[in-house]
């Protein structure tokens, strides 16, 4: 059975990697939506392109298993909650990971 820090280690990992293209994914909707309101359009802006190019390999992905009949534009509003799903499923097998190891969460997550 492997270590608790390495077990650890890897799951936190995948989490902050999930955290990283939700939160870029989140703000690309909230840049997005600011300047459709002042009438332009978020393409030509450089944080949107930025925020679009962290996220582009999950929408990718997402583009890949969705139907052809999905909307291109509904592309990334799947792919971030594709990601919710899997950052829930990180979060809960951590705690089933600290559970396994006879700790409480808070004292898990204090743990390097």
């Amino acid at each position: 059975m492997q270590e608790l820090p390495t077990i650890l280690f890897a799951w936190r990992l995948a989490k902050l990697v999930l955290e990283i293209a939700l939160l870029a994914l989140a703000g690309q909707g909230v840049v997005s939506f600011l300047i459709r309101l002042s009438g332009k359009d978020p393409k030509a802006n450089i944080f949107y392109r930025t925020l679009a190019v962290v996220s582009s390999p999950f929408t990718w992905l997402v583009r890949r298993i969705t139907p052809p009949f999905i909307a291109d534009r509904h592309v990334p509003l799947a792919a971030f909650t594709l990601l919710l799903v899997v950052y829930a499923a990180v979060l809960f097998s951590i705690a089933d990971t600290c559970i396994r190891h006879g700790l409480t969460v808070a004292e898990c997550m204090e743990r390097r």
